[in-house]
């Protein structure tokens, strides 16, 4: 880094301060005045950064000498070291002590953190064992089989494992085989491996000619490169393991043309699928998934039996199994792996003392023995051990930081440091080095070269104080720069003591050994978020007021929590602003139709928490002084409001308030959106008179990536320079800088890497044009607009900036180099420059940003006052000529100001700039309402002609207009009857000393006034920019002037880094997309390749990502886990660096918050101990229908694999169903866990019954088994695949019901295929919604499944299949008394949640078979307009039979209900419940109730079959959603109706109450089974009848489990509910926080979530007991907030000692009292009952309640 890290810290904050400043008060002088004071304070933008350094390991000089380890095997490890192949002389005490237990014959566990060489505790013991027996078994070497498995959780891992074992074992020098020959015998056969997953080509029975032709085209191009660009790409490739370690590459591709897949002997890497089930490899690495396939299927038979026969050999031969990343197997899917070890056992006839493993984390606790005992007993699990097995577990052996005597630095050695000098190169740090140490006790500076000091320091600098307290507080825990700074530096001021810290930080990395060994690799963690919102009093006489002469406000916050100002005591509301102008409205809220009827009402601060639809959003605006209401008004009125500051009523009804003391004036208008009816706003801005689109009245609230991007994008900037790359700016423009970022999502990380490549772009494209312009201005010869492109490929060639993106990147490089030979040619020549290239050249990219940055409409160069347009000098005397022909005169200046007024309104208005620009690319800018460009009968804005004086029938007006359409319109090309600016008829300007104005109404930026005014609005107010205005748009000014000095360009290439590109052809693709990202962000490119800077990447493809150099990492939000963190962080500074860093931006949501406050635990806090379930019923069904099957199928020579669903389902089920009762798996069976007994009668049961089903649904849908006409067998699903998606056999807790999103290309053929559970799908996929897929955007449109329009007959029509089956269309019956839903066909005579039998048909459910884009394409983000939707809190409608359900001991109001195969209905019902528009013929889909959001919307596929265009005539509305079958525990609460509330709609109380114990039954639920709390799924229902009133609380498996955690705790019920209700009474919050209820799975909750609700439902449960009368004195302090309200209206509040009185005025009073929620209203003459909930929950409702008496 170029600084220190008290110095990065403040650069990243200063430049996310600047975006704020700039993008959100910009517009506002006020805000920007007052934001000014507080952006940098503490905790409203970031905290404090935390400081920590990898744990120090022990090492041991000469270890492998030292171990005890044969004599032999010290001299193989030793000669290893001495090559150079993966051995070191001095390695950690904790590999020494694998590499001695392993010798042993142990089990190993490592657990140690992030870069302590956990790979070498499993390699060396691997070499060891295969040099063992070569050496001393040399027959049983001979023969072939599996010696170790090497298992990884995913691919990525695999990759990279692969990738060290080529360097090690398949070196190209052949040290390895050299020395393993040596040890061994110089005749001993080579030890092989082999990678064995999803992406080793590649699948099938047998070789096909034409795939082996494919894959030797593709290794030939790899292995013999042509050119000498290829020659190094594939050279560096193989330095990093990335080339297949073939002896003879020439001979083995020959063989593969001739469809011979045979190794050479010495061949250390077996590539293919058929060379391994020839030739057993010794090393197999794969993953569990593919370790699955390969123990069922024939084709691989022969690797097992190799093995087999090899351990029947000799009895010392052991499997040696290593299972990396061992902390990823948790829950079900970790027990579906630990089965799976059994199948394994069971294929090779052995038992688990004929196997060795080996385990290594990261992440395993080790705080006590409990710990220790956890992590025995997950080892033990998941190595199928049914008897203790000795594990050797390592933690390894820290290094401690104790010396005896400190030493003490001069402050004076600090205070003449400059950190950056530290971290400046070689000569400049050396230099700084020794004049910090000079005459500092104990050194011996100065030193002589750089090496030496590096070298004393890592000996000697514990010994100093400063350097003892960082390194002793930091290693391995994560310490606060503060924190460090008051305990180094405890005697000086804390600035100063922060830059002392960044100087530790500077100096430390430098201490290295000779060998490289890093003493102190420093990581700094720092935390960012957003403005949450901007709250202002409303008091213009607040004593903390703010004022911009024309509108005064009271103390401004930049957090919610206020409702009243603590200055003045007056009411304080949200900020809202229209963010072209920055005119300023307060957001609240009103109760129902307060503006229809003109009356006096509460302007409340939120909308309550029940009963939302009564209330409305309203938004009012604060006007200037001098604001007047406009002379003409429409039908939409905008009136003026008065709000009494001092008690927040406000009065709607008349003008009588006006000018009363402490009451505001504003103005509202009566107006509501289309699809917005809830909140009333204005269709124009009230201000600058603009028109408003939806999203233009926004919160002060951060929005989108940008936020995030300029921090990483500064991150980015502030790293230093990878040694060795950085003087090659063509190829390597960032010299190395990388930057790692995190999602956890696939959406959120594709949109990042969209969003953070499109503002890097736009940047650069800035400050290209900037740099453009101002040469085109020293021309001699004057330069159009036309020419620009020209200019800017010189600037992009002059600074080694390459932009754009394929296709067009290459061709801009050509221009670029073009233009730049002939400016050279040029010079040579002393001619002046001439541009070769028009707009016509450029590409459409350029064009695109020429469009953004001139007529984008926001944030263009006109709004940073950087350029504008004029007319070129030859338009110009023209112009001014044919004006004078017709009888006007105007001076220059005067043509220029009318010009530049219709220029500005042409650019924002039409979008009219350039008129061989396309109108496709115009679609990419700007949103089209009606057309771009102008029509031929255009005219001037009214704001032109009202300033000019102009009326319509003006002569001077239309001699105007024909002057301008002569000399600066043409028509389009093609021509589109529309006109455009011809681009050689103007030029941009840029002059850093021309004066810009700023209007005072609209806050337009403009070059040029109109007649004095202002040329967007005609108002008067303008003035020039101040300094401070400028300074304000530094964000956009600051980075064109710094490249007008010269500074770097950056152009910062960001890529999806998700499961979204996984795919790959194995024959044809050398790798995935993926994985070539992946390369490309190593540096590993190709001859017309660019380098990725940053991999926006999301939690499963995390760990695969390996690279030295990292030292920066960006998470877009906390994740869920320490773990989580703990993992992403590490992968920056993994080799050691000066300082890494690790920036994390929080969201708004209350898990992120929680840990923005206080982030220790998130960075210090403990792993959670490991678990994995081998007990559950359905797993071990699962894994017993594998087994059975596969037995089954292998009688009849085939496999789930080979045989097809439909072949097995037709001729072969009942087969199957007679061959079942001669199985007999009994309770000590091998393939059983100890003490589990099996049931076979239930066993078998279970399984025929899930077969039939499977028989029936491929009876009603053929297609989706692949059984259609001319559909060849191998193209038909497997038996296999039919039976995983049914959950039939092992998931490894993936959903069971998948959807996935087709994106084809413009020929139909698939390019992605995005795939979901149906639980997320149904509001993440549906139709509105947008998906970002490898930075393309598309909005769902349709419901598609390739294929289904290839079926006979149905290509026009293949929704139709689908819609007419009742499978997938199911009728829904729904009560309109409680709003109950649920399926038809289960024949509901009456509502089982309110008794009513007047049941009325819904709208159907329809199942969503596949999502497609809207018209099978891409949609440009301008013209997006989406559409949101999410899914309904799942519902549960089955009611428990009498006979299932159980009373529960000692519980007066709660009984019990065990069952399996219940149905639970997830739907989603449209935005504002419309439901969908779905075509039942094509399966066009959009949200709506109206077949009118059909139109226009083409099929969701392409098919030259299906030319002609569907009309949606039969569109059917529907709901989407899908019920599914799982095991549940129901609670059901009797509610006792005379006592108790129990309407669902209007209490607040039954709903939190209801929500709170679901979730603490889950909680306590998970706890007690010892799984994680994300296996199990709550929820409720309120339901009544004719039996009573009931709340049922339930417990279901997840979706991705279902492995009957939730049945299984009923036989421990009584317990369960202690433990809710300790967890409940436990906290001292004071409803729900993240120690009780809240975690980061239930935010969207959050808001309901109240342990004392609950707490009341549960004990009125177990004892029947009702919440207590509230003491006078709590209920006076309910009511305490109300007093106010109440006064305005005439009512007051009197407390007495036995009760509270509310007086109205005249005299009339009751008795006021307030009644726990739960209790059914008590009802007594002369006296008002008001529920606490209401007050706390719903003020709105309560005071209404108080006013109706």
């Amino acid at each position: 880094m170029s600084n220190g890290a008290n110095s990065i810290h403040k650069k990243l904050r200063h430049d996310l301060e600047d975006y704020i400043k700039a993008q959100y008060f910009g517009k506002s002088p006020l805000l920007l005045s007052a934001v000014g004071q507080h952006l940098d304070d503490e905790g409203l933008l970031y905290q404090k950064p935390f400081i920590e350094s990898s744990p120090a390991y022990k090492s041991v000089k000469d270890g492998i000498q030292k171990a005890k380890i044969p004599d032999w095997m010290k001299k193989y490890f030793s000669d290893l070291s001495d090559a150079g192949v993966g051995v070191y002389p001095t390695p950690f005490v904790h590999q020494v002590q694998a590499l001695e237990n392993a010798v042993q014959g142990r089990d190993l566990f490592v657990s140690t953190g992030t870069g302590s060489g956990k790979t070498e505790c499993f390699m060396w013991p691997l070499m060891a064992k295969l040099a063992t027996e070569a050496k001393d078994n040399p027959d049983t070497w001979k023969m072939r089989g599996v010696r170790t498995i090497v298992m990884y959780p995913m691919n990525a891992l695999v990759s990279d494992q692969v990738s060290r074992l080529r360097r090690l074992i398949g070196d190209p020098e052949g040290k390895f085989l050299n020395v393993f020959r040596s040890t061994c015998g110089e005749t001993v056969r080579r030890p092989q491996f082999g990678m064995y997953t999803g992406r080793t080509p590649y699948p099938g029975n047998e070789p096909v000619t034409s795939e082996d032709r494919k894959l030797e085209k593709t290794l030939a191009r790899m292995s013999f490169p042509q050119t000498d660009s290829e020659k190094s790409f594939f050279e560096a490739l193989r330095h990093e393991g990335k080339i297949p370690a073939k002896m003879d590459m020439q001979t083995f591709l020959e063989g593969l043309h001739n469809g011979r897949h045979i190794p050479d002997a010495e061949d250390a890497e077996l590539i293919t699928r058929f060379e391994m089930q020839k030739f057993c490899p010794d090393i197999l690495i794969t993953n569990y998934s593919m370790l699955e396939y390969m123990l069922l299927r024939p084709r691989e038979a022969k690797i097992w039996q190799d093995t087999k026969e090899w351990l029947e050999e000799n009895p010392s031969n052991k499997l040696l199994f290593v299972i990396d990343e061992a902390h990823m197997y948790r829950g079900s899917s970790g027990g579906e792996v630990a089965l799976l070890i059994r199948r394994l056992f069971h294929k090779l006839g052995i038992t688990r003392d004929r196997v060795q493993f080996i385990l290594t984390t990261a992440s395993m606790p080790d705080r006590d023995q409990e710990d220790k005992n956890a992590v025995y007993k997950f080892a033990q699990e998941l190595t199928a051990a049914d008897t203790t097995v000795e594990f050797c577990y390592l933690t390894g052996e820290k290094e401690q930081a104790d010396t005896v005597e400190l030493r003490s630095i001069p402050l004076q050695s600090f205070q003449s440091a400059d950190a950056s000098a530290f971290e400046e190169n070689e000569l400049v740090c050396f230099q700084a080095l020794n004049q910090f140490w000079s005459g500092v006790e104990g050194s011996t500076a100065p030193f002589t070269d750089m090496a030496s000091a590096c070298q004393w320091m890592y000996d000697n600098l514990i010994a100093y104080r400063p350097f003892h307290t960082l390194i002793s507080k930091c290693r391995g825990n994560a310490v606060s720069l503060a924190e460090l700074a008051a305990e180094a530096f405890p005697d000086v001021g804390e600035e100063e003591a922060l830059n002392y810290v960044s100087i530790l930080l500077a100096i430390a990395p430098l201490a290295k050994n000779e060998k490289g060994a890093v003493l102190f690799p420093a990581r700094m963690h720092m935390l960012f978020k957003g403005i949450k919102g901007v709250y202002a009093c409303a008091n213009e006489n607040c004593p903390h007021s703010h004022t911009d002469g024309a509108l005064t406000l009271g103390e401004i916050f930049w957090a919610d929590g206020h409702l009243t100002c603590p200055h003045c005591n007056s009411v304080v509301y949200e900020l809202y602003n229209d963010r072209r102008c920055g005119a300023l409205f307060y957001k609240g809220y009103v109760l129902g139709n307060a503006l229809e009827t003109h009356q006096r009402t509460y302007l409340w601060h939120y909308s309550g928490q029940v009963l939302d639809s009564q209330m409305k959003e309203v938004h009012l605006y604060l006007p200037p002084e001098d604001y007047k209401i406009p002379d003409k008004q429409g039908k939409n009125v905008i009136r003026p409001c008065y709000l009494d500051i001092k008690n927040g009523f406000i009065n709607f009804r008349d003008d009588s308030d006006d000018g009363k003391p402490n009451v505001r004036k504003l103005y509202y208008c009566n107006f509501a959106q289309k699809n917005r009816p809830q909140i009333l706003t204005f269709p124009t801005c009230p201000h600058c008179r603009h028109q408003l689109s939806s999203s233009q009245i926004t919160s002060f609230s951060t929005r989108g990536n940008q936020s995030f991007y300029n921090l990483i994008k500064t991150q980015f900037e502030q790293q230093p320079a990878v040694s060795g790359k950085d003087n090659d700016p063509e190829r390597l423009p960032n010299e190395g800088r990388k930057v790692l970022l995190f999602s956890d999502s696939r959406q959120r990380a594709a949109k990042l890497a969209r969003d953070m490549s499109d503002s890097s772009d736009i940047m650069a494209a800035r400050q290209l044009f900037a740099l453009a312009i101002h040469d085109m201005e020293q021309s001699v010869t004057e330069r159009s607009m036309n020419e620009l492109y020209d200019y800017f490929c010189l600037a992009a060639g002059r600074n080694h900036v390459q932009i754009f993106h394929e296709p067009e990147r290459e061709k801009f490089r050509q221009d670029c180099e073009v233009a730049l030979s002939n400016l050279e040619r040029s010079s040579r020549r002393h001619r002046e420059y001439t541009p070769r290239f028009s707009i016509v050249n450029a590409p459409d990219q350029m064009k695109k940003d020429l469009l953004r940055l001139f007529a984008g409409g926001y944030n263009t160069l006109y709004d940073s006052a950087t350029s504008w347009i004029e007319p070129t000098e030859m338009a110009l005397v023209d112009s001014t000529d044919e004006l004078d022909e017709n009888g006007i005169t105007v001076t220059e200046d005067e043509f220029l100001e009318i010009f530049n007024a219709w220029m500005t309104s042409v650019c924002d208005d039409a979008t009219a700039l350039g008129h061989t620009i396309s109108d496709e690319i115009r679609l990419e800018v700007r949103r089209s309402f009606d057309f771009y460009g102008l029509a031929k009968e255009w005219n001037f804005s009214k704001a032109v002609q009202g300033i000019m004086g102009w009326k319509d029938s003006s002569q001077e007006m239309a001699v105007w207009k024909r002057v301008l359409k002569n000399n600066f319109l043409d028509t389009a090309q093609p021509d589109n009857g529309r006109l455009y600016v011809d681009l050689s008829r103007v030029r941009p300007r840029f002059d850093v000393s021309h004066a810009w104005y700023r209007c005072e109404q609209c806050s337009e930026i403009t070059p040029y006034l109109l007649r004095g005014k202002c040329p967007s609005c005609g108002f008067t107010g303008v003035h020039v920019l101040s300094d401070t205005e400028y300074q304000s748009l530094d964000f956009w000014r600051k980075p064109v002037s710094d490249a007008l000095s010269g500074d770097r360009i950056r152009v910062i290439d960001t890529e999806e880094h998700t499961a979204q590109l996984s795919h790959k052809d194995q024959r044809m693709d050398l790798w995935s997309q993926t994985e070539h990202y992946e390369l490309r962000f190593q540096d590993l490119i190709q001859e017309g390749e660019n380098p990725i800077d940053i991999l926006s990447s999301t939690t499963t493809m995390e760990v695969g990502i390996d690279i030295g150099s990292l030292v920066a990492v960006g998470l877009r939000n906390v994740p869920p886990m320490r773990e989580n963190y703990q993992q992403r962080a590490g992968r920056a500074g993994r080799r050691g660096a000066s300082l890494s860093t690790i920036v994390t931006f929080c969201e708004d949501g209350p898990h992120d918050t929680l840990y923005f406050n206080n982030p220790v635990p998130m960075f210090r806090g403990d792993p959670r101990r490991p678990w994995i379930d081998i007990q559950s019923e359905k797993l071990l069904q699962r894994h017993l229908n594998m087994i059975v099957l596969q037995e089954f199928l292998a009688k009849k020579c085939s496999s789930l694999d080979q045989m097809t669903a439909v072949l097995f389902l037709d001729e072969a089920l009942d087969e199957f169903i007679e061959y079942l009762p001669t199985v007999a798996i009994s309770q000590g069976d091998l393939l059983v866990p100890a003490g589990i007994k099996v049931d076979m009668e239930d066993f078998r049961k279970e399984l025929i019954t899930s077969l039939k089903l499977l028989q029936e649904k491929r009876n009603t849908h053929p297609e989706q088994f692949g059984a259609l006409p001319n559909v060849p067998p191998d193209k038909q699903k497997t038996l296999l695949d039919a039976l995983y998606e049914e959950g039939i056999i092992p998931t490894y807790s993936f959903p069971k019901n998948v959807v996935s999103t087709y994106i084809t290309d413009m020929s139909g053929k698939l390019r992605y295929e995005v795939d979901r559970g149906l639980d997320v799908a149904i509001s993440e996929y549906a139709p509105g919604r947008s998906i970002v897929v490898d930075k393309q955007t598309y909005q769902i449109g349709g419901l598609f499944s390739p294929g289904s329009d290839r079926v006979y007959g149905q290509a026009t029509t293949p929704a139709r299949a689908y819609m007419d089956d009742a499978n997938y269309l199911k009728p829904i019956l729904t009560c309109p008394e409680c709003g109950w839903f649920g399926l038809a066909d289960e024949r509901p005579d009456v509502c089982p949640f309110c008794g009513n039998r007047a049941l009325e048909e819904g709208r159907q459910m329809l199942r969503p078979w596949g999502f497609a884009p809207k018209n099978a394409e891409a949609v440009p983000d301008a013209q997006l307009d989406e559409e949101y939707s999410s899914v309904q809190p799942p519902l549960y409608s089955t009611l428990p039979d009498a006979e299932d359900i159980q009373a529960i001991p000692g519980c007066q109001n709660i009984r019990m209900a065990s069952r399996t195969n219940q149905r639970i209905i997830m739907v989603n019902q449209g935005a504002n419940n419309k439901g969908f528009m779905v075509c039942p013929d094509c399966g066009a889909a959009m949200p709506g109730d109206d077949g009118k959001v059909l139109n226009g919307v083409q099929r969701p596929y392409k098919s030259k079959y299906a030319r002609a265009k569907c009309n949606h005539g039969n569109a059917r509305n529907v709901n989407i959603g899908y019920d599914f079958i799982t095991d549940m525990l129901v609670l059901e609460i009797k509610l006792d109706e005379q006592k108790m509330d129990i309407h669902r709609t209007d209490n607040p109380w039954l709903t939190r109450a209801a929500q709170s114990l679901a979730e603490a039954f889950r909680l306590a639920a998970s706890k007690e089974l010892d799984v994680e709390f994300t296996e199990l799924v709550t929820g409720y229902r309120i339901r009544t009848n004719a039996a009573g009133a009931f709340v049922d609380v339930y417990l279901y498996d997840s979706l991705s489990s279902g492995a009957g955690y939730a049945v299984s705790v009923a036989d421990n019920i009584e317990k369960l509910l202690k433990q809710i209700r300790e967890l409940l009474v436990s906290c001292d919050c004071g409803s729900a926080c993240h120690r009780c209820l809240k975690h980061y799975r239930n935010q969207y909750v959050h808001g309901l979530l109240d342990r004392f609700a609950a707490l009341e439902l549960l004990e009125w449960g177990t004892s029947g007991k009702l919440a207590e009368s509230l003491s006078v004195e709590e209920q006076h302090r309910l009511l305490l907030p109300l007093e106010s309200i109440l006064r305005v209206s005439g009512y007051t509040l009197v407390a007495l000692d036995d009760g509270i009185l509310v007086k109205r005025k005249g005299g009339r009073e009751k008795k006021l009292v307030v009644y726990p929620a739960m209790w059914k209203e008590p009802q007594q003459e002369d006296t008002v009952y008001v529920s606490d909930a209401y007050i706390k929950y719903a003020k709105p409702y309560a005071v209404q309640k108080i006013l109706n008496f």
